[in-house]
């Protein structure tokens, strides 16, 4: 597999050191994605453990997580509304503007969420509204991440996209350790019925904390290089959206496709898994989250490190690799989990995890070297948040399957080894549309400052 020079850029003289500018963009790419992906994950780990008691007790233990799971589900539904909506005006007025309302996007419904009656109070009002502070998250979170990682990669010399990409990819992980230790400690100190009880909602609650830093650090940024040097020439594209799909149908199919493995294992590895242990191996609450928590925290230096190996052996390439590695790892973690020693359970999902990481890591560089400037936010929030629907379906799905298989994964096993094999024949098939001589380092333009 050879591949294109964008995707392996040759390293410039004098563009290595990161402009204050930049500099401040990656870390507010950071924090905002951390917390993007705390409050999003929190949610799926929390409805996994104790929705089905709060929102939904009248239903059977599996039934009520199945019906938890679909509420999860319904906000990857409206990822893509968010997408359109602040892709094209991320590719008319710039990066930087569209990145504290997204913010606010899912930090308010985050904090609602905390407060919401449970069922025995209000009745079918308290899952009416869990669903729809659900779905207003998702749009939330539609615009951030091609928002968050753009603000990054466009602000960087291009010989190194491939390491500060992965830099925003790090909130995924680090913003799920933050939300699965704090429900750790709360499960741990106070026990699982207190937790079901009232106190899931503590880290809810707390998550105004890290909505107000991440604020702080994002009104101070400056536009990104590749944005300012497209208003300045004035090739800024009225309808993005249009223009994708005219002009680059072709790679948004592929982007589609490339990305469905990744839609799909992150939620088998966090939700699903939860959801297994708790149900079907019927180990505690506790149990659940330590296992997740590990392959978590090992993740952070390998995205770091498979980052700076897409800048040097091509993002393509490392892309590709990863998925077919993750096609593998899916069967042995499920036969590490049925052990149910915790040890095992760990070694079992970390495999997995690490798998999922790794092409996790360089999908932002690699989906940025794949569309051009002038479309490039419309484009990525398209790819990623079309198939977020695939990634919202299967928790519910997957536990369909393990109901109608008596609780074996082996069928589920099957189907994501199949959709992630066929995710790396669309990656292999893409190509890089941009050209380096737009890629320009961040700074202040008239207007957009």
């Amino acid at each position: 597999m050879t591949d294109t020079p964008t995707s392996t850029p040759t390293r410039t003289p004098g563009r290595e050191r990161l402009t204050p500018q930049a500099r401040r963009s990656v870390l507010a790419s950071f924090v905002g994605s951390t917390f993007e992906w705390y409050d999003f994950g929190l949610y799926g780990t929390t409805a996994a453990l104790v929705f089905n008691k709060v929102f939904f007790p009248t239903a059977d233990p599996a039934v009520g997580t199945l019906l938890a799971l679909v509420t999860t589900a319904v906000g990857y539904f409206t990822r893509p509304i968010g997408g359109i909506i602040f892709g094209h005006f991320g590719d008319r007025v710039g990066r930087k503007r569209l990145l504290v309302i997204t913010m606010l996007g899912m930090g308010i419904p985050t904090l609602i969420i905390g407060v919401i009656p449970s069922y025995a109070t209000i009745g079918v009002a308290a899952p009416i509204l869990l669903l729809l502070m659900r779905l207003l998250q998702g749009i939330g979170l539609g615009g951030e991440y091609a928002g968050a990682a753009l603000a990054t990669i466009e602000s960087v010399p291009s010989a190194r996209r491939g390491f500060f990409g992965s830099i925003p990819q790090l909130g995924n992980p680090v913003g799920g350790v933050l939300g699965s230790l704090l429900v750790l400690g709360c499960t741990f100190f106070a026990g699982d019925e207190v937790f079901a009880a009232w106190l899931w909602r503590v880290p809810f609650l707390l998550s105004a904390i890290l909505l107000a830093y991440a604020l702080v650090v994002r009104v101070r940024l400056v536009e990104t290089g590749d944005f300012r040097k497209l208003a300045e020439e004035k090739k800024v594209v009225t309808a993005p959206l249009v223009a994708v799909v005219r002009h680059h149908w072709a790679p948004l199919l592929l982007g589609m496709g490339a990305r469905a493995a990744d839609a799909i294992t992150g939620n088998v590895a966090g939700g699903v898994t939860i959801a297994y242990i708790v149900t079907y191996l019927k180990q505690t609450d506790s149990v659940s989250l330590v296992v997740n928590i590990v392959p978590s925290i090992i993740a952070i230096p390998l995205m770091l490190g498979v980052g700076a190996l897409s800048d040097r052996s091509g993002r393509r390439r490392t892309y590709v690799i990863a998925l077919l590695i993750l096609a593998v790892t899916v069967f042995p973690m499920f036969a590490l989990l049925d052990t149910k020693i915790v040890f095992l359970m760990i070694v079992g999902i970390t495999i997995f995890r690490l798998s999922n990481s790794a092409q996790f890591a360089v999908q932002s560089a690699f989906l940025a070297d794949i569309f051009p400037t002038e479309v490039r936010y419309t484009a990525i929030s398209l790819v990623y948040q079309v198939t977020s629907i695939i990634g919202g379906l299967t928790p519910p799905v997957a536990l369909a399957i393990l109901i109608a298989t008596g609780g074996s994964p082996w069928l589920l096993c099957i189907v994501v080894a199949v959709v992630v094999a066929l995710s790396a024949l669309c990656a292999g098939l893409m190509r890089s549309r941009v050209r380096p001589e737009t890629q320009q380092i961040a700074g202040p333009i008239e207007g957009l400052a």
